[in-house]
Order: structure tokens, then C-alpha cells, then sequence
């Protein structure tokens, strides 16, 4: 049993670190050209502060860079994989990880991220509403035949 769980974590971890290699590598932007100690005190005060996102929103979507969509949803992405394999495809507990895994299945995440630009879009008044709600709501859900009710219940537990 230990041997089978030993197996499955270092699966798991050479999985991701190949992923991270990969996703990286397309994520990457070039990295700015050392600057003097001044220079850097300087930009650093004139550099608008990050926020951090708790849950984020279309509002977030709209201000965040390309890199910064696509990593958030590699993120997502990821961790249902994760739990997918470690889960197989029959959990012990309810989960909507299979739902996920199996509808965005074949999607790239350039295509993830213009269908939830899309949405926001023709949506204006929705950018309060989660970039994962729209992931569930507008993707996920209708392809896995969820019920209203069903939906609901996640949202609820959700929140």
C-alpha cells in the first residue's frame, strides 16, 4: 500500500514538474535588464502596489496581464488534475473535479481564458460574478448535463 502511494505522489510530482516546464516556458516573459540600486528604489515608488486577488472576478480578468490570466487558470486546471488522479474516477466523496476533467478535456488554456473574456463581454454586468463561476457555469455544466438543482447545491457549498 505505501509502495502504491509512494508510486502515485512521484507520478504526480514528475506530472506537474513537466507541466510547470512546459506552461512556463510559454508563460515566461523576458526578465528586465539588471539596474543600478537607485534605479530600482526609483521604479519601485513609481510601480503601482499589487493586490491580491481572493476570489477574482471580471473586474480582476479585465485589469490582469495575459500571463497572469493564463497562470491563474493553469492553476485551477491543475489542481483538478491532481485530485482527479488521486481521486480515480470513482471517488469516495462527492466531487466536481470529474466534471471539469472531463468537459475541459482537449481545451487549451488560450482557449479557457477567450471564451471567459467572451463571456465578460457580452456580460457587462456581470464582473462581479467569480472567473471560477463562469468557468462551472458557462463550460463546465452545461456539457456535463448538471441539473439546476445540482448546480445550485455547489454554488451554495461553494460560498
Amino acid at each position: 500500500m505505501l509502495t502504491k502511494r509512494l508510486s502515485t505522489a512521484m507520478l504526480l510530482s514528475l506530472g506537474l514538474v513537466i507541466n510547470l516546464a512546459g506552461g512556463s516556458a510559454q508563460a515566461a516573459e523576458p526578465a528586465p535588464p539588471a539596474a543600478k540600486p537607485a534605479e530600482v528604489q526609483s521604479a519601485q515608488s513609481t510601480m503601482p502596489a499589487r493586490t491580491e486577488w481572493r476570489m477574482p472576478n471580471g473586474e480582476h480578468w479585465a485589469k490582469a496581464t495575459e500571463t497572469e490570466r493564463r497562470a491563474y487558470l493553469l492553476g485551477v486546471l491543475n489542481m483538478a488534475m491532481i485530485e482527479y488522479q488521486l481521486s480515480g474516477p470513482a471517488p469516495k466523496h462527492r466531487t466536481t473535479v470529474n466534471k471539469i476533467v472531463k468537459t475541459l478535456d482537449g481545451m487549451a488554456v488560450p482557449q479557457i481564458a477567450e471564451k471567459i473574456d467572451a463571456y465578460y463581454k457580452t456580460n457587462p454586468d456581470k464582473q462581479q460574478q467569480s472567473v471560477f463561476e463562469v468557468i462551472w457555469f458557462e463550460m463546465v455544466a452545461p456539457k456535463a448535463d448538471v441539473k439546476p438543482e445540482e448546480s445550485s447545491k455547489s454554488k451554495a457549498n461553494e460560498g
